[in-house]
């Protein structure tokens, strides 16, 4: 009798088995490919950390949503740009505006901080750059000089009423390769 229960349970314990086998079923497959490449550019250390003043601005100067300021020009300078890179294109991430996420928010931590205004970042040839996008703007490489990429942000109200006070923020960026 033993016998018997022993047989019934390792039976069951063997379908038990078998059946979860099946609940883990696999339903397809990724395929992850890329390449380790070489090296990258430098970026010059004058890029890595700098400061870009838009400037001061009266909240009139903000009449309805969507008022832009004069748009300031900065740049990231890449440098000993391997022969085998020969394009890049550079993401920008920060804290997101909540009214337009495409837009760098205003620090709101520092006392008194303006409100209904963000930033706007834009490449090149001043075409909008949303945070966390490479966009499709993509900037030419030489491996035999420095690299100057050209980007330009201006200020944009995101609310019909924009109070005063500092409007600074952070971005960090990323250069993406070929």
């Amino acid at each position: 009798m033993i016998m018997k229960k022993n047989i019934i349970l390792a039976m069951i314990a063997t379908g038990s088995a078998l059946m979860m086998g099946n609940a883990f079923a696999a339903a397809g497959t990724v395929n992850f490919n890329g390449n380790i490449l070489d090296s990258a550019c430098d970026v010059a250390v004058a890029s890595q950390n700098q400061v870009v003043v838009l400037g001061d601005y009266y909240k009139t100067e903000f009449p309805t949503t969507g008022s832009r300021t004069a748009a300031t020009k900065f740049n990231i300078i890449l440098k000993n740009c391997p022969v085998t890179v020969t394009s890049a294109k550079v993401r920008f991430d920060g804290t997101p505006d909540m009214t337009n996420t495409d837009l760098l928010a205003i620090d709101t931590s520092v006392a008194g901080a303006a409100t209904g205004v963000a930033i706007n970042l834009m490449t090149a040839d001043k075409a909008d750059l949303p945070l966390h996008s490479s966009n499709s703007y993509s900037y030419s490489l030489s491996s035999s000089a420095d690299n100057t990429l050209d980007f330009y942000a201006q200020y944009i109200s995101t609310a019909a009423a924009v109070t005063s006070g500092p409007a600074n923020s952070v971005a960090n960026f990323s250069v993406v390769y070929n």
